[in-house]
């Protein structure tokens, strides 16, 4: 069994995704750092998402069903079951770079309580990856995909806004920021991110959600 000393816990939550789910899961058994388990949320997919998961013989995956509640829900159930002293979240649209979690341990461990790390970003289109560089900046470049953190430190922060359907990082983020949390950001791309129509704003109720995530980070602010 992983040391939890040094393990990190993967979470990815997902619904429906069988054409993409494989890749993500794939994009973390690869990884060269091997001191993890990877928790997947699964939302009752009505695919042939949860078969394919169950296809997968790694003892370091573990599967969790729950109603559909959004990601943020999901996210949060994984991290209530998560084992690791490190936490760390992937989309199940997205993929990792296979140093992410080396590299990113690495910097973690040299940094005290109450640390942040975030690596950057690429975005890419189907079979295109690394088609433009995100760069580092306010929260609004920084992805929960790129984040590691204390699993402690996650806890003190709080979990995820389980009201919000989009924005919820951003909301978190500055719970974290306002909290006095140290953020670390690292430039060197070890994520990519999917674009593709399921992950824009798609919907009146997204947009309102982001707008109330804004709020929050400039509410947080004036406190500081």
């Amino acid at each position: 069994m992983p040391d939890n000393k040094s393990m990190v816990s993967v979470v990815i939550p997902t619904y429906n995704r069988q054409d993409l789910i494989m890749e993500a899961v794939e994009s973390v058994l690869n990884q060269v750092y091997e001191d993890f388990e990877l928790i997947v949320v699964d939302n009752f997919s009505s695919d042939q998402t949860l078969d394919r998961l169950y296809e997968i013989k790694d003892p370091r995956v573990k599967i969790l069903t729950e109603q559909r509640r959004g990601a943020s829900f999901a996210r949060n159930t994984g991290t209530k079951h998560a084992q690791g002293q490190f936490l760390a979240f992937l989309d199940s649209d997205d993929l990792w770079l296979p140093e992410k979690l080396a590299v990113q341990v690495g910097e973690i461990q040299s940094l005290p309580r109450g640390s942040i790390v975030f690596s950057q970003y690429s975005e890419f289109f189907n079979e295109q990856p690394k088609v433009r560089r995100i760069l580092s900046g306010g929260p609004p470049n920084l992805s929960v995909i790129t984040m590691m953190i204390r699993t402690e430190d996650f806890h003190a922060v709080g979990l995820f806004d389980e009201s919000l359907k989009a924005g919820e990082f951003l909301e978190w983020y500055a719970r974290a920021i306002n909290l006095g949390m140290n953020i670390s950001k690292l430039d060197t791309i070890l994520s990519l991110r999917r674009i593709h129509s399921g992950n824009s704003v798609a919907n009146a109720r997204q947009a309102k959600d982001y707008l109330e995530a804004c709020r929050t980070i400039i509410k947080h602010r004036r406190k500081v």
